[in-house]
């Protein structure tokens, strides 16, 4: 049984490559739930968030670098940065380490 844990700025997520297989579709990935099978499609900036997650990351550094890639303004690249990384942790995506 695993516990819930809080998402911060300062959390250290990564991948949670024992659970999902991903492959590249063009500019978008789709990944595959291990567990049960379950198919999912992560468009062009969730693609890009995933890859920048190749080493573990705090929460508040994805987002300077989402911030750096799209140009966009620290309020709407927070929001829209906490929104998918909530969807992800919640679908077991990532992991806080």
């Amino acid at each position: 049984m695993s516990q819930k844990q809080e998402l911060v700025e300062n959390s250290l997520i990564q991948r949670n490559e024992t659970k999902f297989l991903a492959s590249a579709l063009g500019e978008e990935i789709v990944m595959m739930n291990t567990d049960n099978g379950d198919y999912i499609g992560v468009n062009n900036v969730g693609s890009d968030i995933w890859n920048l997650l190749t080493e573990p990351m705090r929460v508040d550094q994805l987002l300077e670098k989402v911030i750096e890639i799209y140009d966009v303004t620290p309020e709407d690249g927070k929001k829209e940065v906490d929104e998918f990384v909530a969807r992800m942790l919640k679908q077991e995506m990532i992991i806080i380490s």
